[in-house]
């Protein structure tokens, strides 16, 4: 019994200094995706304006929500992803892909019509409430001659990650056994001699 709890200690003092460490570092995302559930009321008003909506591929778009295949990332800082939504007026089309979740500072960044300069889309709140942000409004605004839409609500997003095991975690077991099979192998020793 006195060997169980030498060795349960161990592998609790070995979890403790891990973590306190500082050691556990950001995770790596693998895949999954993030879905928008679009706000019904802007994507009226958009129709209203004479928009029309579509999925840039690999996204989908299915009734009211939006899904986005997850590229990659990590969870402290930004998660990326593929396809995106195209936006037609009047015979203009503009896409906006390869959305970036800022995790940093509550922004959704990507590309416009493949352009090699990030543009913030929208503001990211409380419970994944996405935004207009001024950047992509004014661009609206002026491509398309409408309103400025700054902070019109687009929807809600939930982001469905796979993540990577960190390699902190997998190491953990593998050393808190070595520091108790040690321990445990100086007791015994202790009362052989």
């Amino acid at each position: 019994m006195k060997i169980l709890k030498t060795a349960s200690f161990a592998l609790l003092a070995a979890g403790v200094w891990l973590a306190s460490s500082g050691s556990i570092s950001a995770t790596p995302v693998t895949g999954g995706d993030t879905s928008v559930a679009l706000n019904s009321g802007t994507v009226s008003a958009l129709v209203g304006l004479g928009f029309s909506i579509a999925p840039v591929g690999p996204a989908t778009l299915t009734g009211l929500t939006a899904v986005f295949p997850i590229t990659g990332g990590d969870t402290t800082t930004s998660i990326t992803h593929s396809g995106g939504l195209a936006f037609t007026k009047g015979g203009v089309t503009t896409d906006i892909t390869n959305f970036t979740i800022n995790l940093l500072n509550g922004t959704l960044f990507g590309d416009v019509n493949g352009g090699s300069t990030p543009t913030t889309f929208f503001d990211l709140g409380a419970g994944g409430v996405l935004t207009l942000d001024t950047t992509l409004a004014a661009a609206l605004t002026s491509i398309y001659s409408i309103p400025n839409l700054t902070g019109a609500t687009i929807g809600v997003a939930t982001v469905s990650a796979t993540v990577a095991p960190e390699p902190s975690s997998l190491l953990l077991f593998p050393i808190a056994g070595a520091m108790a099979l040690a321990m445990v192998r100086r007791k015994v020793g202790q009362r052989q001699a």
